[in-house]
């Protein structure tokens, strides 16, 4: 029989003899008694508690940049799906239907990888093996350096060990007109996103994408991207895939399963930053305020400690960027901030 851990449902119940005959004072040892117990289990949980804040602040003295989000789904067998049509009677002119039992099966959890199965038009079982997009951990920084008069974008995306496939894509996006890409390892940019999608439809979106049959950005590697243009950083969206290919089944899947394949909303998403051409016409103190905006989401992705975070907020609030300023190279060598937030600060110069 397994214990309970449901500790809403426990209870310690202290009993003891009444003797009416007895005094008051014959029962203090008793009273006392359980007095020092309740104290001592007073203290166990001031002590966890001190102990939890102090390790929660341990972990905030240095940053450390989230994984783009994965936003999870779930793939079921349908319950309500409409009979597909085989062919037509040649003399009534109706439509032939049968039910073409679609299923999903679960291959392999810790892959993501489906079985999409149904029966087919000449009465056998097809099956359409499919990889779910939230197996994919990615972690994306960025640095940017400037010459005369352009500044250099380099993106470092890091396939973590923990994925479960290879990178297939990075999609980054920007708000400038001179954005030029350079070439560098796998990823090849081969494509801007259309802005007839939704998810990429404000701003331009570079799709980055491994096109070698010969080379994977496998699980535990990093790759690098580099972009130029004359606008300053700001933050913008990013985009990371999987290979979305499936192995066919010699017919087109029912339109029940096709309705649960995913889409660009699938795809790990976040932020990191790249060129902003409408910065470039900002005054110091918008620019001032554009950062002081971003700075709580900065937090958020794990860009910027607590104690850095409420230092900043208050010198950009008070509008002493000096005092932010001559902090910057401290900081980011101590890892207070990261390279992200210590290119956007170098903005309110």
């Amino acid at each position: 029989m397994a214990a309970s851990t449901d500790v809403s449902r426990g209870r310690v119940n202290y009993t003891s003899p009444f003797d009416p005959g007895r005094r008051y004072s014959k029962r203090r040892p008793a009273f006392n008694t359980h007095m020092k117990y309740f104290a001592a289990i007073f203290m166990f949980y001031i002590l966890a508690f001190l102990a939890g804040c102090s390790t929660s602040q341990y972990a905030q003295t240095k940053v450390q940049r989230k994984a783009l989000e994965k936003p999870h789904r779930e793939y079921n067998t349908p319950t309500n799906y409409a009979p597909r049509e085989r062919g037509y009677d040649p003399k009534t002119g109706k439509a032939i239907t049968y039910d073409h039992k679609p299923r999903v099966d679960l291959i392999d959890e810790k892959s993501g990888r489906y079985a999409f199965k149904w029966i087919g038009y000449d009465g056998q079982e097809k099956s359409v093996v499919f990889q779910r997009g939230d197996v994919l951990d990615v972690v994306v920084s960025a640095t940017v350096s400037k010459t005369t008069n352009q500044y250099v974008y380099t993106y470092k995306i890091e396939n973590l060990p923990t994925s479960a496939a290879y990178l297939k894509r990075f999609i980054v996006q920007n708000f400038a007109s001179d954005v030029v890409w350079r070439q560098g390892g796998p990823l090849i940019a081969f494509a801007t996103m259309s802005n007839a999608i939704d998810q990429f439809k404000e701003g331009n979106w570079l799709n980055f994408a491994d096109l070698s049959d010969a080379v994977q950005i496998n699980p535990g590697q990093t790759v690098q991207v580099q972009l130029t243009s004359s606008a300053p950083p700001g933050l913008v969206g990013c985009r990371a895939s999987i290979e979305t290919t499936m192995d066919g089944a010699g017919e087109d899947m029912p339109t029940a399963l096709e309705n649960l394949l995913p889409g660009y909303n699938d795809f790990p998403k976040g932020y990191t930053i790249g060129p902003i051409e409408s910065l470039k016409a900002l005054s110091a103190s918008d620019r001032v305020k554009y950062v002081l905006e971003k700075l709580p989401q900065f937090r958020d992705l794990g860009w910027i400690t607590e104690d850095a975070f409420a230092r900043y907020q208050q010198s950009l609030k008070t509008n002493d960027p000096p005092s932010v300023l001559n902090r910057l190279d401290e900081d980011l060598k101590s890892e207070q901030i990261t390279t992200e937030v210590f290119a956007l600060f170098q903005t309110i110069k």
